[in-house]
């Protein structure tokens, strides 16, 4: 935390506080400001703000005093925090001064017996297009279980759903509520102390251990977001598991692209938002979360779509073959509104090129299309990315047994294709349905490109697509067959049910 004035600046969180209320600021407002602080009272030039803030645009100096206008305006009487030094630029007049919030003075430590100062979670100031049903059955699930984990690929707005749920438990009841995310660790001592950092304790990171995390906690009613738990599952497992078994009164409601397999925990799928049916009308495709979501985001971008018939379609388009996926439908926006809606449905063939214009301030893994998947990718073993790249083949669902006859080969088995399958549907590559007597699988259409860039890259592609074709034939064959039998039994009609296979 930075101190500056009467203003309190979050770096990290990228939000500004004046007396622990959090102030409205633009995100070309905000990084000016970093850039302000990070210079250390230095002049930073005109040049230099207009490189960091507007890299790729051409822009007047004008959008500079506007964006410092904003700022001076939270400053209020510390207004000439930021002076002007003529014909250079800009600096900060007044120290920023760092803190930690958890060992400040004002604030109790929780080895101590005091009560922490937890976490903040994280303002959104967008709206949470499509998921009012989703948060009202998250929270029914955690006033019955300690541990509820939303999964879902990347990208599918996990993380913004999971704080929607802690904000609307926080309040309306007495629960404290914070923000943990494991984005950045990468081993189990790193996973203990970056959650007794998220709940206020005050500790040297070697004296941090579970027993005392258990301790700090223990009477007190919490609910913890736990965020990005897939790269460190096992380690965030036990220390969820722990922390339940020790607090009758917490909660935790994890993010993960896999299941936490813990006692007690209940999983909730995160769906994608709902996409408009090849043939709906203008009023259908209106009405669905994913069209909704795209055009909040290009109006967020000042960039107006015409709503009439073709419009919508091409939108309509666009959110079908991206899979209603919040994060793939807002890259899309971003380009959408430098080279129009038209140029991208014909560049969603090359999607991992075209979408590449993610939030600056967002993780590099959410940055472009691509990097999202190479995420989830590394986390598979070797035997799940060989078993995804031959299932990229299947354009529609497809049966356990139709995945073993193309899959199971050279040195795969049928037994490695089927826990392959099971790892993959678990950390959300495979789709499963619900629908029919038989279950079946498929890929969404952006993992299903990403499958294929890798099946070509292995060099069998020409196998699978020659086992598939025969995988089908046989279904084929075994279909007539049965059909034929029926038709001889059933007279015309069924006669001409064969005639029409």
């Amino acid at each position: 935390m930075i101190k500056i004035g009467r203003v309190t600046v979050s770096l990290e969180m990228r939000e500004v506080y004046l007396e622990d209320r959090v102030l409205q600021l633009g995100s070309r407002a905000f990084d000016i400001l970093e850039l302000l602080i990070r210079a250390e009272g230095k002049t930073v030039t005109k040049d230099e703000i207009l490189r960091h803030v507007w890299p790729n645009s051409v822009v007047e100096e004008n959008n500079i005093h506007v964006q410092l206008s904003a700022l001076r305006k939270i400053f209020g009487g510390d207004s000439q925090v930021i002076r002007t030094i003529s014909g250079r630029g800009y600096r900060l007049t007044m120290p920023a001064e760092t803190y930690d919030p958890v060992s400040s003075p004002t604030s109790a430590s929780a080895v101590q017996g005091g009560t922490p100062r937890l976490a903040r979670l994280p303002v959104c100031h967008t709206p949470l297009i499509g998921r009012d049903e989703a948060i009202a059955e998250i929270t029914r699930a955690l006033k019955g279980t300690p541990i509820v984990t939303l999964l879902g690929p990347g990208g599918i707005g996990k993380t913004q759903l999971g704080i929607a749920v802690a904000r609307s438990i926080a309040a309306v009841s007495d629960m404290e509520a914070c923000f943990i995310t494991l984005s950045s660790v990468d081993n189990a001592q790193s996973v203990v102390s970056t959650v007794a950092k998220g709940l206020g304790m005050a500790c040297a990171e070697g004296e941090i251990t579970l027993h005392s995390i258990v301790a700090a906690i223990r009477g007190r009613k919490l609910l913890v977001v736990l965020d990005n738990c897939e790269h460190v599952i096992e380690s965030a497992a036990t220390i969820c598991e722990r922390l339940v078994e020790a607090c009758a009164d917490l909660r935790i409601l994890a993010t993960s692209r896999e299941p936490l397999r813990t006692r007690d925990e209940k999983f909730y799928w995160v769906a994608p938002l709902d996409t408009p049916d090849a043939d709906a009308n203008s009023q259908a495709i209106l009405a669905c979360s994913s069209v909704k979501m795209f055009l909040a985001q290009m109006s967020g971008l000042n960039t107006a779509v015409e709503v009439d018939r073709s419009g919508l379609e091409m939108v309509a388009t666009i959110c079908r073959r991206l899979d209603g996926v919040p994060l793939a439908l807002e890259l899309a926006a971003a380009r959408a509104a430098v080279f129009g809606i038209r140029k991208l449905v014909s560049e969603l063939d090359d999607r991992f090129q075209a979408l590449t214009g993610g939030r600056r301030t967002a993780p590099a893994r959410q940055q472009t299309l691509e990097a999202t998947l190479d995420w989830s990718y590394q986390l598979l073993n070797m035997t799940e990315r060989v078993v995804l790249h031959r299932l990229g083949v299947f354009s529609a669902r497809f049966t356990l047994e139709a995945a073993c006859a193309v899959a199971a080969c050279g040195r795969l088995s049928r037994n490695d294709v089927t826990g392959a399958i099971v790892g993959l549907a678990s950390k959300c590559f495979l789709m499963t349905t619900f629908d029919s007597k038989i279950k079946e699988y498929f890929l969404l259409e952006t993992t299903r490109e990403y499958a294929l860039l890798k099946l070509y890259e292995s060099d069998e592609a020409d196998e699978m697509l020659a086992r598939k074709a025969t995988c089908l034939a046989s279904a084929d064959e075994q279909l007539f067959g049965r059909v034929f039998s029926a038709a001889s039994l059933g007279g015309p009609l069924a006669m001409d049910a064969v005639a029409a296979r």
